[in-house]
């Protein structure tokens, strides 16, 4: 067996697609889409105000007719992690949905030194 056709069975091997292709930028929304509720994660402190925000709303002695801070909760929680989060999140989500061709392998002739 010749050393290049070990070569082109080797880069044919590693060619292969182990993930399928995003071929339509429908498929691109979508992984957006899903990616938009992780874009910016709570840390420790966030949360902890977020608790104590939670815990003061259902203080009824305090606040009778219902809790007054539902509304900075709920946006915390859903909306205003999206609204500041990085844009370089989202380029980096499309740009690794792009399929980088193999990079081809060169074998060395026998005896050949570096």
């Amino acid at each position: 067996m010749q050393p290049a056709e070990n070569a082109q069975k080797l880069q044919s091997v590693i060619s292969d697609d182990l993930f399928p292709e995003v071929q339509h930028i429908s498929d691109v929304k979508q992984v957006i889409e899903e990616m938009t509720g992780l874009s910016q994660n709570l840390r420790e402190p966030q949360i902890k105000a977020l608790l104590l925000l939670k815990k003061m709303g259902e203080n009824t002695y305090l606040h009778p007719d219902g809790n007054p801070y539902k509304g900075i909760y709920d946006y915390i929680t859903i909306k205003g992690k999206t609204h500041v989060a990085n844009p370089d999140f989202y380029l980096d989500t499309i740009e690794a949905l792009i399929p980088k061709p193999p990079k081809p392998v060169i074998l060395a002739e026998k005896g050949m030194k570096k």
